[in-house]
Protein backbone atom coordinates (compact mmCIF):
# COMPACT_ATOMS: atom_id res chain seq x y z
CA UNK A 1 0.00 0.00 0.00
CA UNK A 2 0.96 3.44 -0.51
CA UNK A 3 2.05 5.91 2.18
CA UNK A 4 -0.31 8.28 0.68
CA UNK A 5 -3.28 5.44 1.29
CA UNK A 6 -1.90 4.12 4.74
CA UNK A 7 -1.79 7.89 5.82
CA UNK A 8 -4.99 8.59 4.46
CA UNK A 9 -6.91 5.78 6.23
CA UNK A 10 -5.21 6.17 9.80
CA UNK A 11 -6.10 9.75 9.37
CA UNK A 12 -9.39 9.01 9.58
CA UNK A 13 -9.20 6.42 12.44
CA UNK A 14 -8.29 3.13 10.51
CA UNK A 15 -5.71 1.11 10.74
CA UNK A 16 -4.89 -0.49 7.04
CA UNK A 17 -3.86 -3.46 8.68
CA UNK A 18 -7.43 -3.86 10.41
CA UNK A 19 -9.27 -3.19 7.08
CA UNK A 20 -6.99 -5.41 5.02
CA UNK A 21 -7.77 -8.12 7.69
CA UNK A 22 -11.35 -7.68 7.46
CA UNK A 23 -11.40 -7.76 3.41
CA UNK A 24 -9.31 -11.14 3.69
CA UNK A 25 -12.13 -12.95 5.87
CA UNK A 26 -14.69 -11.95 3.41
CA UNK A 27 -12.57 -13.06 0.64
CA UNK A 28 -11.82 -16.55 2.57
CA UNK A 29 -16.01 -16.61 3.14
CA UNK A 30 -16.46 -16.12 -0.63
CA UNK A 31 -13.70 -19.01 -1.83
CA UNK A 32 -15.31 -21.07 0.89
CA UNK A 33 -18.69 -20.56 -0.66
CA UNK A 34 -17.67 -21.64 -3.91
CA UNK A 35 -16.30 -24.58 -2.65
CA UNK A 36 -19.36 -25.51 -0.65
CA UNK A 37 -21.60 -25.05 -3.23
CA UNK A 38 -19.74 -26.77 -5.62
CA UNK A 39 -19.22 -29.76 -3.06
CA UNK A 40 -23.13 -29.74 -2.40
CA UNK A 41 -24.08 -29.52 -5.89
CA UNK A 42 -21.59 -32.25 -6.54
CA UNK A 43 -23.50 -35.33 -3.66
CA UNK A 44 -27.45 -33.60 -4.69
CA UNK A 45 -30.20 -36.16 -5.06
CA UNK A 46 -33.34 -36.69 -5.35
CA UNK A 47 -35.65 -33.26 -4.98
CA UNK A 48 -32.34 -31.39 -4.30
CA UNK A 49 -30.89 -32.23 -7.57
CA UNK A 50 -33.93 -30.67 -9.52
CA UNK A 51 -34.85 -28.24 -7.37
CA UNK A 52 -31.02 -26.40 -6.48
CA UNK A 53 -28.28 -27.57 -9.02
CA UNK A 54 -28.77 -24.27 -11.02
CA UNK A 55 -29.13 -22.20 -7.70
CA UNK A 56 -25.95 -23.76 -6.01
CA UNK A 57 -23.88 -23.33 -9.79
CA UNK A 58 -25.00 -19.69 -9.38
CA UNK A 59 -23.79 -19.63 -6.07
CA UNK A 60 -20.29 -20.79 -7.01
CA UNK A 61 -20.51 -18.18 -9.80
CA UNK A 62 -21.40 -15.30 -7.41
CA UNK A 63 -18.85 -16.66 -4.79
CA UNK A 64 -15.93 -16.56 -6.76
CA UNK A 65 -16.83 -12.78 -8.68
CA UNK A 66 -17.35 -11.61 -5.23
CA UNK A 67 -13.41 -13.08 -4.21
CA UNK A 68 -11.76 -11.50 -7.05
CA UNK A 69 -13.18 -8.39 -6.35
CA UNK A 70 -12.61 -8.66 -2.70
CA UNK A 71 -8.90 -9.92 -3.98
CA UNK A 72 -8.36 -6.81 -6.10
CA UNK A 73 -9.43 -4.48 -3.64
CA UNK A 74 -6.63 -6.00 -0.87
CA UNK A 75 -4.00 -5.38 -3.45
CA UNK A 76 -5.14 -1.87 -3.79
CA UNK A 77 -4.50 -1.58 -0.04
CA UNK A 78 -1.06 -3.56 -0.16
CA UNK A 79 -2.37 -6.60 1.27
CA UNK A 80 -2.92 -10.45 -0.24
CA UNK A 81 -5.06 -13.00 -0.08
CA UNK A 82 -5.01 -15.68 2.39
CA UNK A 83 -2.78 -18.61 0.54
CA UNK A 84 -3.20 -21.34 2.29
CA UNK A 85 -5.73 -23.80 1.93
CA UNK A 86 -6.04 -24.90 5.13
CA UNK A 87 -6.00 -21.12 6.70
CA UNK A 88 -8.66 -20.25 4.19
CA UNK A 89 -11.44 -21.70 6.13
CA UNK A 90 -10.10 -20.30 10.05
CA UNK A 91 -10.23 -17.18 8.36
CA UNK A 92 -14.13 -16.87 7.10
CA UNK A 93 -17.02 -16.09 8.93
CA UNK A 94 -19.20 -18.97 8.40
CA UNK A 95 -19.52 -22.83 9.42
CA UNK A 96 -20.04 -24.45 5.95
CA UNK A 97 -20.42 -28.21 6.71
CA UNK A 98 -22.59 -30.74 4.73
CA UNK A 99 -25.77 -31.45 4.76
CA UNK A 100 -26.63 -34.81 6.65
CA UNK A 101 -28.42 -35.70 3.07
CA UNK A 102 -28.43 -34.00 0.13
CA UNK A 103 -31.82 -34.97 -1.29
CA UNK A 104 -33.10 -32.95 1.13
CA UNK A 105 -33.58 -29.19 -0.25
CA UNK A 106 -34.61 -27.97 3.52
CA UNK A 107 -31.08 -29.31 5.34
CA UNK A 108 -29.10 -27.63 2.16
CA UNK A 109 -30.87 -24.40 2.98
CA UNK A 110 -30.73 -24.49 6.34
CA UNK A 111 -27.08 -24.27 6.59
CA UNK A 112 -26.80 -21.59 3.66
CA UNK A 113 -29.33 -19.58 5.65
CA UNK A 114 -26.91 -19.56 8.62
CA UNK A 115 -23.83 -18.69 6.47
CA UNK A 116 -25.62 -15.54 5.31
CA UNK A 117 -26.86 -14.73 8.36
CA UNK A 118 -23.21 -14.40 9.18
CA UNK A 119 -21.45 -12.85 5.80
CA UNK A 120 -24.66 -10.10 6.48
CA UNK A 121 -23.63 -9.08 10.00
CA UNK A 122 -19.83 -9.42 9.29
CA UNK A 123 -20.49 -6.99 6.18
CA UNK A 124 -22.61 -4.80 8.26
CA UNK A 125 -20.01 -4.53 10.84
CA UNK A 126 -17.20 -3.69 8.48
CA UNK A 127 -19.45 -0.97 7.00
CA UNK A 128 -20.02 1.13 10.17
CA UNK A 129 -16.35 0.57 10.81
CA UNK A 130 -15.42 2.06 7.61
CA UNK A 131 -18.55 4.68 7.11
CA UNK A 132 -17.29 7.74 6.01
CA UNK A 133 -13.12 6.33 6.07
CA UNK A 134 -12.27 4.19 3.39
CA UNK A 135 -14.91 5.30 0.73
CA UNK A 136 -13.98 2.24 -2.10
CA UNK A 137 -14.56 -0.46 0.65
CA UNK A 138 -17.59 0.29 1.96
CA UNK A 139 -18.88 0.64 -1.67
CA UNK A 140 -17.63 -2.64 -2.54
CA UNK A 141 -18.74 -4.53 0.80
CA UNK A 142 -21.99 -2.48 0.24
CA UNK A 143 -22.56 -3.60 -2.83
CA UNK A 144 -21.64 -7.31 -1.72
CA UNK A 145 -24.03 -6.79 1.26
CA UNK A 146 -27.02 -5.98 -0.90
CA UNK A 147 -26.50 -9.01 -3.12
CA UNK A 148 -26.34 -11.51 0.14
CA UNK A 149 -29.27 -9.98 1.64
CA UNK A 150 -31.40 -10.13 -1.54
CA UNK A 151 -30.30 -13.93 -1.80
CA UNK A 152 -31.09 -14.43 1.88
CA UNK A 153 -34.95 -12.85 1.39
CA UNK A 154 -35.18 -15.55 -1.55
CA UNK A 155 -33.46 -18.27 0.39
CA UNK A 156 -36.21 -18.01 3.36
CA UNK A 157 -39.30 -16.81 1.05
CA UNK A 158 -38.46 -20.68 -0.93
CA UNK A 159 -38.75 -21.76 2.78
CA UNK A 160 -41.99 -20.66 3.84
CA UNK A 161 -44.77 -22.96 3.49
CA UNK A 162 -47.13 -23.05 0.96
CA UNK A 163 -50.47 -21.10 1.82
Amino acid sequence: MSSVTAARLERRGLEASEIIRRLDGFYCYNVSVSLWAEAVANRLAGPALYLLADELAEVAHDARAAAAKLAARLGDLGGAVTAHPRDVADRSPGDFVMPANCADPAAILTIAAVNLATIIDAYNDFLDLALGKDHVSHHLVTKLLGHEAHRLADLEAAQEPAS
